[in-house]
């Protein structure tokens, strides 16, 4: 078996130190995970850590990089998709919320994450829903325009729903339903979006 490469073993160690972090934050939040905690938990001295994250700012950004990069790409591909938007709309929902039930660790760590950001900055929370909100409003303007959807403000619909999925995803990921939480969430959305018959 080949040796690892000095590059190899630096991004395996950055990656379990991330691993670590995961599930600190998930267990314990941001404020009472210290670095000692992460690198020990990851089976690395604190100087591990350092030569791999320069602040806290780094490895926060690495949790949230993780978590969004092993579910967004899935959850875009379902909004550009084929169907009808209320069909893409309601298959975002409960993708987002499986993802949740399925990886609860990682789910309560990125609500770990965001929700610290969001203590210590007022209106860092409403920087990170817009930021995660381009293609769902895409998706409900279309909706608009072919007349699926009724008139309503996209950026805010797109909030609340991110809002609402932010939260039941949270429960989702401490074990309520996913299947009862989904369709609720489906039928809510869907009646306050689509078009009187």
């Amino acid at each position: 078996m080949a040796r690892e490469t000095r590059a190899e073993r630096r991004l395996r160690t950055r990656e379990e130190l991330v691993e670590s972090a995961m599930r600190l934050f998930a267990e314990r939040g941001v404020a009472a995970t210290s670095v000692e905690a992460i690198a020990e938990a990851a089976g690395y001295s604190r100087g591990a850590y350092h030569s791999n994250f320069e602040n806290r700012e780094e490895i926060l950004d690495a949790v949230v990089d993780h978590v969004v990069g092993s579910v967004g790409p899935e959850l875009v591909a379902v909004l550009r998709g084929e169907g009808s938007v209320l069909d893409r709309l309601a298959a975002y929902v409960r993708g987002f919320l499986l993802y949740c039930a399925r990886r609860p660790v990682q789910t309560r760590a990125l609500v770990a994450v965001v929700a610290h950001r969001a203590a210590a900055a007022a209106g860092v929370y409403d920087e990170l829903v817009a930021a995660s909100l381009a293609d769902v409003v895409a998706l409900l303007e279309e909706g608009q325009r072919n007349g699926e959807l009724r008139h309503f403000d996209p950026v805010m619909m797109a909030s609340m729903l991110r809002r609402t999925l932010d939260a039941e995803g949270l429960r989702v990921a401490h074990g309520a339903p996913v299947d009862a939480v989904s369709d609720e969430l489906v039928a809510t959305f869907c009646r306050a979006t689509r078009s009187a018959p």
